[in-house]
């Protein structure tokens, strides 16, 4: 599913993944979900097809809010982008 862009959120940090596998990423992930306020956001760009389901089953264990998945680019070089709000404390 491709979706548009949503432009009505405050992104408050961005994790670039891209070209990268999405285990090389998670420990960058925790670092920076940990340093967010509860309701801040954090973008996830990557190019790892599995991130869309690793990023939607983490973010349903951890508590926090999927706010977003969005597929881009051509077949050939995918990218997925993901917005993730940190929720509790």
């Amino acid at each position: 599913m491709i979706a548009e862009e949503r432009t009505d959120l405050k992104i408050s940090a961005t994790l670039d993944n891209r070209g990268s596998d999405c285990a090389s990423g998670f420990v960058r992930l925790l670092e920076l979900v940990d340093s967010l306020a509860p309701g801040e956001i954090l973008q996830v760009l990557s190019t790892d097809r599995v991130s869309r389901r690793e990023l939607r089953d983490w973010a349903a264990r951890s508590g926090n809010t999927l706010l977003e998945s969005r597929v881009t680019g051509p077949l050939w070089r995918r990218e997925y982008h993901f917005l993730i709000r940190k929720e509790g404390s």
